[in-house]
Order: structure tokens, then C-alpha cells, then sequence
């Protein structure tokens, strides 16, 4: 008895670190990004090598049947991602089972894994349905006391050894509870954890309103590319940009109108610029634009293609009204017309005031 849930606890010890580490992965092959049917596959492959290295660490009941956790997860992809990776990960499981022979006990595997994806499956569909998302351990707890009473009745049909099962079943419904309970514990806490660094990474180097980079985000990308300009001996153009009379809206309109001009500016700047130069909101209405190896009389075609679509876009302030604004830039390109590196982003600024002293809804170069 004491044998059979070592075993089993090792199963279980075995079972979490592999979630551990896969979630880790995960994270740094950047899933969430790629395409919806890779994803699927590298999910619903890697569940199902998790279930197959559980069976390497099985406990032996009688010379062909093995007992492990290889439920598990398959239950934590339909409960966690979706119906297409858990079905993926049964099929490799069943594939797996197989390996280790082909005898009544693989077939009996077989159909066990057929009846716990179908019955999981059922389940998610109903407790949603009633429920509206339902708490993934509600979930949990249902599956794994469905997967014990298929898996009671069939290993009693398999061993008729009376002894074996009174020690086997109920060790099993223990540890599978307490293991099953404890993967989506674990499951749901990493995934949080993942969530709120990811939203934590973001939030350091991405403006909340606009969706642009940041000052901080602008410092670290400026400065790398000023060194790469001086290194390579290429040119790099800066377009500071600002809103005329921005307060004006803000005290005319209100601050959410004001923010939502603030968010239509930015999509426009992302538009008229070229695919690869960097566009960020600096603070305020304040916004900058790097366009690397850009030489000057490029850089001013492109702030005056910016200026002018600013001046001619209708920006929204209600259902039936729309108000013109313009901007002001500063021009300052390195090493054209700025010879010293470091001078640049000051250089632009003073442009960039120049224009607003000189009437503004203008560009403005050194």
C-alpha cells in the first residue's frame, strides 16, 4: 500500500514539474503570437508527451497493466485552451500507450482515454453552458471524479485480484484528486503570473493610451540607434511633434475627447510613416518619430506629408461634430546638419519651438 502511493506521488511530483517547465517554454516561444493552428499543434503535441513520460514513471500492477496520471492533461487543455489540443493530446497518449505493448490492457488503455475525452468534453460543454465560464477548479473536480469512476470500473474488469483493487482504487482516487487539483492550481497560478509580467513588460515600454512607445521605450530604442548611427557612420533623422492648442480641446471638450484626439494623432502617425520608423509619445501632446538612415530632405518630406494629413483629418469630438487641428514639428538629422551625436534630440526641440514661435502648423530644421 505504502509502495503504491509513493509510486503514484512520484507520478504526480513528475507530472507538475513537466506543467512547470512547459508553461516556462511557452512563454518564451511566444505561443500566444503565433498562428492559431500552430499553436493547437505544439499544444495538443506537448500534452501528449507530457501523458506518454507519465507512463515511463507508471506503477506496475500486474505484468501488463500500468496506472498513472496521464489524464491530467488532457483535462488542463480543455479546461485551459481548448477542445482541438486535448483531442490532439489523447490521440498521442492512446499512440503512446501502445509502446509499451499491444495487449488487453493498451486496448483497455484505449478505450479508457476514448471515454474520458469524450465524457471531458461533455462536461466543459454543460458546466459552461449552465454557468457562463465556470471556475476552472469546478471543472477540474467534475472531470476528475468522472475519470475515476471510468477508470474504477474499468481496472475492475481488468484485474479481477480482489486484494490488488482494495489497496489500488482507493490510493488512486486520493492521489488523482489531490494531483489533479494541484495541476490546475499550479496551471492557473503560472499563467496569472505570466499575464501580469507580460502586462508588467508592456505597460514599462508601451504609452496606455496611444499604443505607441513611450518616453522610457524612446530613450532605450534612441539611444541604441544614435550609437549604431555614429558606429556604422549612417544617418538618423528625429521628428519631434507637438499639437497645437492642444489645451484648448482639453478645455473646450473635456479630457476624454481630448484623449481620443490623442489616439486618432497616433494611428495617423503610424500610417504616414514608413513601416520601420520608430513613432512614440513622448509625454503630453508630445510625440517623436526616428526615422533611421533617413537623410535630412527625406525627413522633411516626411514630417510635411505628416503635418499636412494632420491639418486635412476631420478629428471627432461627438456622433455629429468634428474639429481641425495642426501641428508643429522640429526637424534635426545626424550627421548631415547635427555633426555632434548627443545634440540632436535638443536641436529638434529647439526646432520644434521655433515653429510654434514662428505660427505654428509648420516644419521647422536646423
Amino acid at each position: 500500500m505504502l509502495s503504491l502511493v509513493d509510486d503514484l506521488f512520484i507520478n504526480l511530483c513528475v507530472l507538475i514539474s513537466l506543467i512547470f517547465l512547459y508553461m516556462q517554454l511557452r512563454l518564451k516561444l511566444g505561443l500566444e503570437k503565433k498562428s492559431p493552428l500552430q499553436a493547437i499543434l505544439t499544444d495538443g503535441l506537448a500534452g501528449g508527451l507530457l501523458g506518454t513520460v507519465l507512463m515511463y514513471f507508471s506503477i506496475q500492477v500486474t505484468p501488463e497493466t500500468i496506472v498513472d496520471l496521464r489524464f491530467v492533461p488532457v483535462m488542463l487543455l480543455i479546461i485551459f485552451l481548448g477542445v482541438p489540443q486535448a483531442i490532439i493530446s489523447a490521440a498521442v497518449i492512446i499512440g503512446g500507450r501502445f509502446v509499451f505493448g499491444f495487449n488487453m490492457s493498451s486496448l483497455a488503455a484505449m478505450i479508457l482515454m476514448v471515454i474520458l475525452i469524450s465524457g471531458f468534453i461533455a462536461i466543459h460543454r454543460f458546466l459552461n453552458k449552465k454557468e457562463n465560464s465556470p471556475p476552472s477548479y469546478k471543472l477540474g473536480i467534475a472531470m476528475v471524479v468522472f475519470s475515476n469512476i471510468v477508470f474504477s470500473v474499468i481496472i475492475t474488469l481488468l484485474i479481477r485480484d480482489g486484494e490488488i483493487l482494495k489497496n489500488l482504487i482507493p490510493s488512486y482516487w486520493v492521489i488523482s484528486l489531490f494531483g489533479g487539483c494541484t495541476a490546475i492550481f499550479v496551471t492557473e497560478y503560472i499563467r496569472k503570473t505570466q499575464y501580469l509580467l507580460l502586462k508588467y513588460e508592456e505597460e514599462s515600454t508601451t504609452d496606455f493610451l496611444t499604443g505607441l512607445n513611450n518616453v522610457r521605450q524612446f530613450d532605450a530604442v534612441w539611444n541604441t540607434l544614435i550609437t549604431n548611427a555614429i558606429e556604422k557612420k549612417e544617418r538618423l533623422s528625429l521628428l519631434i511633434i507637438d499639437i497645437d492648442h492642444f489645451k484648448d480641446v482639453n478645455d473646450t471638450y473635456g479630457h476624454p475627447v481630448g484623449d481620443k484626439v490623442l489616439k486618432e494623432l497616433g494611428k495617423i502617425l503610424k500610417d504616414v510613416s514608413r513601416s520601420f520608423d520608430i513613432v512614440s509619445r513622448n509625454g503630453g501632446e508630445e510625440f517623436s518619430v526616428i526615422l533611421p538612415d533617413c537623410p535630412h530632405d527625406q525627413a522633411l518630406q516626411v514630417a510635411e506629408r505628416i503635418r499636412a494629413k494632420v491639418a486635412a483629418h476631420p478629428f471627432p469630438v461627438s456622433a455629429t461634430e468634428n474639429i481641425r487641428l495642426t501641428i508643429s514639428i522640429g526637424v534635426a538629422t545626424y550627421p548631415e546638419n547635427i555633426p555632434d551625436a548627443s545634440q540632436v534630440f535638443s536641436i529638434a526641440d529647439d526646432c520644434l519651438y521655433k515653429a510654434k514661435r514662428t505660427g505654428r502648423n509648420r516644419v521647422c530644421a536646423s
